[in-house]
């Protein structure tokens, strides 16, 4: 089977990831900014399969188009004076139409509930509202693929579920979102998770699959997500027979 997209390590035998569109990856793991680096800003890269074609000068400038990074260490570089220039900046230097650009920054203000800080100076921003602000003109270029690097845990928890529930609809048009964190809770948004240290996977597969491999993940000293510790000690009392990861839902079920 062929790939959309392909990261490899050419120094180890043990780190390869592959990502066909309409996939959302989360990759947990600790000195996630320096894989970052060497997976994606390099000129001359034979870590990246795009397209499957390795990335070079020749095709350099089209990969850049077609991806867009958000890196915590960068949420307070800001371009535009207002968010509402910050989010018109990226479809400006892509040749949006005005009218286009202007009715795009309307739908996705309000769906990321910004829509009263467009007048704003997006360095003035809570660092909550800074990240929907560089998400929200990431997705407003329409990349192929978004990659976050330890920035949806700056968003509070109280409009996380909507800032997730949008970026699951990017995925679904065909899109591919790399979510690098060090929070295993952030596991739960994605299909597939892979658990890495410095230059190898040390585990991979669908989130759920991953999250069962309890001596594995203990041996490595990670937790579960409390909800899915919930589910586990549910189904082993037969309170429950499956997983329901939705709060509202299994409280839902508890209470009756």
């Amino acid at each position: 089977m062929e790939f959309e997209y392909c990261l490899t390590y050419k120094e180890s035998k043990d780190f390869e990831i592959k990502v066909k569109n309409g996939e959302f990856i989360t990759l947990l793991g600790e000195g996630n900014s320096k894989l970052i680096n060497n997976l994606f800003f390099k000129k001359e890269n034979n870590y990246i399969t795009y397209k499957y074609s390795k990335i070079s000068s020749r095709n350099l400038s089209n990969y850049r188009n077609n991806v867009i990074f958000i890196i915590n260490r960068n949420l307070n570089i800001f371009l535009g004076e207002t968010v509402r220039d910050e989010l018109a900046y990226g479809m400006e230097n892509k040749g949006f139409e005005k009218e286009k650009m202007l009715e795009n920054i309307k739908i996705i203000s309000e769906k990321f509930k910004i829509h009263d800080l467009l007048d704003k100076d997006p360095n003035g921003l809570g660092i909550s509202d800074k990240v929907k602000v560089k998400i929200a003109g990431a997705l407003l270029c329409e990349p192929n693929i978004l990659v976050l690097d330890n920035v949806l845990c700056e968003i509070d928890q109280c409009e996380k579920v909507n800032v997730v529930e949008y970026l699951k609809e990017y995925v679904k048009k065909g899109n591919i979102i790399l979510n690098f964190t060090t929070d295993i809770n952030e596991s739960l948004y994605s299909e597939f998770l892979y658990i890495i240290g410095l230059d190898k996977i040390l585990i991979s597969g669908k989130t759920l699959n991953v999250l069962n491999e309890d001596k594995i993940l203990k041996k490595l000293g990670i937790g579960l997500p409390f909800i899915v510790e919930l589910n586990k000690y549910l189904i082993d009392y037969s309170i429950i027979d499956s997983y329901i990861l939705d709060e509202e839902k299994l409280v839902g079920m508890l209470c009756k």
